[in-house]
């Protein structure tokens, strides 16, 4: 579930198309993980956080990925 969570964060973040928002979310995951590591009563796993992040990256990359699809398919609609 940590996975998907981040993918999403992560394409909604390239929807906005702004390089602050997308390291805005990147650097709020670490608080949020660091916030919860200090505040959590037992031990944290740091797995979770790796996790996060490569699922964050992983939605990026689809993201891109869509765009570049789309600027495909666009262009072989338009040239023919």
């Amino acid at each position: 579930m940590i996975i998907l969570t981040a993918a999403a964060l992560g394409i909604s973040a390239g929807l906005m198309r702004s390089a602050g928002v997308i390291a805005l979310v990147a650097a709020l995951i670490g608080i949020t993980f660091a916030v919860a590591a200090i505040t959590s009563p037992g031990p944290v796993s740091l797995l979770a956080l790796v996790y996060a992040v490569l699922g964050y990256n992983g939605g990026l990359i689809l993201f891109v990925l869509g765009l570049f699809a789309s600027a495909r398919l666009r262009a072989v609609r338009t040239s023919h």
